[in-house]
């Protein structure tokens, strides 16, 4: 028998890392890498007249507007509105987002439905087709995490909190196997996977239409798969925090160490 097939085997009493240090090591990772984004789009929005934008800015701050907008609105907001929202969104002062969001409130009951429609503003506050660099960002946070814990197994976040990413099979190279990185992150989605499908298909088939989405006939849908991908998140946060591997880590043949 090898030393890695030696290891592995003890690899199971060895600490895992609790859901705090993976939580605060994810937080590092974030702000390292949205810090630049928000840098390049305070730089991108004024030069476009806030043509590109971000709206996931460092600060924000959200106006309720007292009456609703004139003007027409692409897509149009959701029928009998009933209220309107302004955020405008800034890196350390400088502009990097601006939206609107006019929607409908009703309560039944106990029961209270919020439909909305959200919009781009540019510079002036005036709706526009512009283009928001905020997937791109988050296919980079992606990409860095998958690329760091692939070479070395460990972000500058989990260096920080002390957490490394090993491959049970070779717990003692410092990376880990590419195809393994991509299955670990591939099953972390799998209980919200079918959300984010029925949202794709009734986006693309509503055309962006907030009232064609959540009609009754498909506001259930949405509902099914709302609770499963809570449920799905309960369950990871509840494995995590009881220091043991997640199904996702099970999955893809890793764990999470604290060092």
């Amino acid at each position: 028998m090898t030393v890695d097939a030696l290891l592995a085997d003890t690899t199971a009493d060895l600490p895992r890392a609790g859901f705090w240090r993976r939580w605060l090591a994810t937080i590092i990772d974030t702000i390292v890498v949205m810090f630049l984004f928000q840098l390049l789009v305070a730089v991108l929005f004024a030069l476009t007249a806030g043509a590109v934008q971000m709206d996931s800015g460092l600060f924000s701050i959200c106006t309720a507007e007292k009456t609703l907008p004139q003007q027409a609105l692409d897509p149009p907001p959701p029928h009998d509105s009933n209220f309107a929202r302004t955020c405008r969104f800034s890196f350390f002062g400088a502009r990097t987002g601006s939206t609107l969001t006019v929607g409908r409130i009703t309560r039944e009951g106990t029961t209270t439905t919020t439909v909305e429609q959200g919009y781009m503003l540019d510079k002036d506050g005036k709706p526009i087709r512009g283009t928001s660099i905020d997937g791109i960002a988050e296919l980079a946070l992606l990409g860095y995490l998958i690329a760091m814990i692939w070479k070395t197994g460990r972000t500058l976040g989990a260096r920080v909190l002390r957490v490394r990413v090993v491959d049970i099979a070779a717990p003692t190279t410092s990376g880990i196997p590419l195809h393994k990185v991509i299955a670990r992150y591939l099953a972390m989605t799998i209980g919200s996977l079918p959300l984010f499908v029925v949202l794709l298909y009734q986006s693309a088939a509503a055309g962006g239409d907030a009232d064609a989405m959540f009609i009754a006939g498909h506001f259930k849908w949405f509902t099914y798969t709302g609770v499963l991908a809570a449920l799905w998140g309960l369950l990871l946060i509840f494995q995590i925090a009881a220091k043991t591997d997640p199904v996702y880590d099970r999955l893809a043949g890793t764990a999470v160490l604290k060092e």
